[in-house]
């Protein structure tokens, strides 16, 4: 049995998990600029977090 293929060094793990952190934060970057330009993305944001504060609100009036 060949285990070098299987085999992954802490240098190949800490290089797989920067390309993904790289990638995530360009997606991010992309997301922002999409929402900068279209700023009617934002409502369903806006109308979340106020549901969000309306139900934690709601929690806390009945303890």
């Amino acid at each position: 049995m060949d285990t070098t293929a299987a085999t992954m060094t802490m240098a190949t793990v800490l290089s797989t998990i920067t390309e993904v952190f790289t990638a995530a934060v360009g997606w991010v970057g992309t997301v922002s600029e999409t929402v900068v330009n279209n700023p009617l993305l934002l409502v369903g944001v806006v109308i979340t977090f106020i549901g969000t504060g309306i139900g934690l609100f709601s929690r806390l009036l009945r303890v």
